[in-house]
């Protein structure tokens, strides 16, 4: 950088100036930057000169950052600020940064838009035998090698074990390449797996903490030691969101100790069979001939019903409550009185920029605190339940009256400098046809006024510019700065 001359002020106090300057107000802006660089230039010329002690300098851009310190904490310029839409869009936008930093980078969100781990969930399907009420509904662990070697509609099998809010479940080792998951880190189980274990990420983070290298550490979980050999992605979830611990479950001819009579078992359908309608009952008779053909024939057929205790998009049904509240927003705006919506680019961007920023806070808000009350999973219990059903009523009615304020502050700015109007002065009379009562708000720039009228069946809002000799007035009476 070019040093200055010895007549010329330093440029760290020149640029200061010329920073502070666009602090202060627009109109007074070009004046007070001459008038704080004349005292600069003085004060340097004094200095130089030895007739003031050089520190004035440092005096000098301390007055000058409290000079703009009052100008912007004054009254007039509070209120001005306040009607500025800066205000606004700043407003927004340090909520996105709390936002942000509160959720981890919107963590929550960016899992919606992340491959699902589990590889086409539509084709899951659940199989079971039930009874009367309180009954264990499950499958006999015999016929699996059946129905695993004679099925002509399914391309696999798994079966499970899990105990209703336990953080515990037991797995086939096909169980994960069934649903088409893969591991995050390390492996899966494989068909000679006994004493290993592998956690979801929930998990990983509860037991050893954020960072900590997990594999091959040892884990004790109902009295018996496993080895950790993998980690599943962070939005996985099967069975129940609950489970953080997942070990091999064995059923052949040597079946673990302790395997109910009947268990859960989940079946992948061949490409081109669904389970809607008549093609679940195609399935139950393919199943029933297999275990036949198997020499393992059972008495009536299996119920299968789609699998639903696993991952799913969630992204289609965020958008479409979203879509919801702004609709909703939307026809509020309609049925109020109409007014004109363009007005010149810069007023339609603060339209545009506003109501994004008003529906996606509510939005964002929204999907981050279900998905850290709720996980990535349904809910287990009536309270959760609940309080989705209240955040979603809460959230979408917050995106309707973020999109229908934006439409009614909008209707209150000036198309020019697009200040909140001022003055407002209502004329007319509540009895009178021919002249209903009207509200005129005025532009304190003097850019021009606008009339709303307060009755329903009047007519739509009403601007009229000022010509530039009331620009004049305003600015004589109106004082341009500190």
């Amino acid at each position: 950088m070019r040093r200055p001359a010895p007549s010329e002020p330093p440029w760290w106090c020149v640029g200061l100036v010329k920073a502070a300057a666009w602090l202060v107000p627009g109109r007074a802006r070009t004046d007070w930057r001459a008038k704080w660089l004349g005292v600069v230039s003085s004060a340097w010329i004094l200095s130089q000169r030895g007739e003031v002690d050089p520190r004035v300098m440092r005096r000098c851009a301390a007055d000058c950052l409290a000079n703009v310190f009052h100008a912007r904490t004054s009254g007039r310029e509070a209120r001005q600020l306040l009607r500025s839409p800066g205000v606004v869009l700043a407003g927004a936008v340090f909520a996105l940064a709390v936002m942000t930093v509160a959720s981890h980078g919107f963590s929550g969100t960016r899992a919606l838009f992340r491959p699902l781990p589990v590889e086409d969930p539509g084709r899951l399907v659940r199989i079971r035998f039930t009874g009367a009420a309180g009954q264990i509904a499950g499958v006999p662990p015999w016929v699996l090698p059946a129905w695993d070697a004679h099925s002509n509609l399914l391309t696999g099998i798994a079966a499970y074990i899990h105990r209703p809010y336990a953080p515990l479940a037991r797995v086939t080792p096909n169980f994960f390449s069934l649903l088409g998951t893969k591991a995050a880190q390390g492996r899966l189980f494989a068909a000679g797996d006994r004493d290993t274990a592998i956690l979801s990420d929930s998990g990983r983070r509860a037991l050893f903490g954020p960072n900590a290298p997990v594999l091959g550490r040892r884990l004790k979980v109902e009295g018996r030691e496993y080895t950790i050999i993998g980690v599943l992605p962070d939005s996985f979830w099967a069975v129940s969101p609950r489970i953080t611990v997942w070990i091999p479950l064995h059923l052949g001819a040597q079946p673990d100790p302790g395997v109910p009579v009947l268990i859960p078992v989940v079946g992948r359908m061949k490409p081109g069979t669904s389970c809607s309608g008549g093609s679940c009952d195609k399935i139950r008779t393919d199943l029933f001939n297999a275990a036949k053909a198997g020499g393992r024939p059972l008495p009536r057929r299996p119920e299968v019903v789609p699998f639903t205790a696993v991952t799913e998009p969630q992204l289609a049904g965020y958008l479409i409550w979203i879509g919801f509240g702004v609709l909703v927003g939307a026809v509020i705006v309609a049925l109020q009185q109409p007014f004109r919506l363009w007005h010149g680019w810069r007023y339609g961007w603060l339209l545009i920029g506003k109501t994004v920023l008003l529906v996606a806070i509510p939005a964002l808000g929204w999907i981050e605190i279900r998905s850290a009350i709720g996980g990535t999973g349904p809910p287990e219990t009536s309270g959760i339940a609940a309080a989705g059903g209240v955040l979603t009523v809460v959230f979408v009615s917050a995106c309707a009256l973020g999109f229908w304020w934006s439409f009614a502050d909008q209707r209150r700015r000036c198309p020019q400098c697009l200040q909140l109007l001022a003055m407002p002065i209502t004329i007319g009379s509540w009895a009178s046809v021919l002249d209903p009562v009207t509200t005129e708000f005025l532009c304190e720039s003097g850019h021009g006024s606008l009339y709303v009228p307060e009755t329903e069946h009047g007519e739509p809002d009403h601007w009229t510019a000022l010509d530039p000799s009331w620009r004049d007035l305003f600015d004589k009476l109106t004082p341009k700065g500190p």
